[in-house]
């Protein structure tokens, strides 16, 4: 096999998967944060899964609860897409920047926040089941969120 061709083989194959030029989706990562929320989901109960999403729908890391079975990437486009639409909506109508976002069902709550890193590519979601009152969910999700920020941009 040629040079010319090794490097054209190897030139297909990273265009496949493209990744974000960010150090957050090394594997590292993934696994600090896929321990994270295992962590939160074998703590707390209440909480049906935790998801960590890409801003571009792509599911980063993802912890069910042994009742849940939700599905990681479409979860993660979902909430990704709803972070948007909420993110525009709060910029058309208040001029500021979401906080979060929360949804009251009668079977729990949803809370989503964009993890504040310095690339901001990353979205949380935490499903809460109605054991859990709204504002704790709101408090983990965003006390979660800072923690995978530390994680993510200082690597440890």
């Amino acid at each position: 096999m040629s040079t010319s061709t090794l490097q054209t083989q190897v030139f297909a194959t990273s265009m496949d998967n493209p990744k974000p030029a960010h150090t957050a989706t090394g594997t590292h990562a993934k696994t600090q944060c896929q321990t994270v929320l295992a962590s939160l989901v074998g703590k707390s109960p209440a909480i049906q899964f935790a998801s960590v999403a890409l801003v571009d729908g792509r599911s980063f890391a993802h912890a069910n609860s042994a009742s849940h079975d939700a599905d990681p990437q479409r979860s993660a486009a979902l909430m990704s897409s709803l972070l948007g639409l909420v993110e525009s909506f709060s910029r058309e109508a208040l001029g500021c920047k979401a906080l979060y976002n929360s949804t009251a069902t009668e079977h729990g709550s949803i809370v989503i926040v964009r993890v504040p890193t310095r690339a901001q590519m990353h979205t949380l979601c935490i499903c809460a089941d109605a054991s859990d009152n709204l504002a704790m969910t709101i408090r983990t999700a965003l006390d979660t969120a800072a923690q995978l920020a530390l994680l993510m941009d200082t690597g440890h």
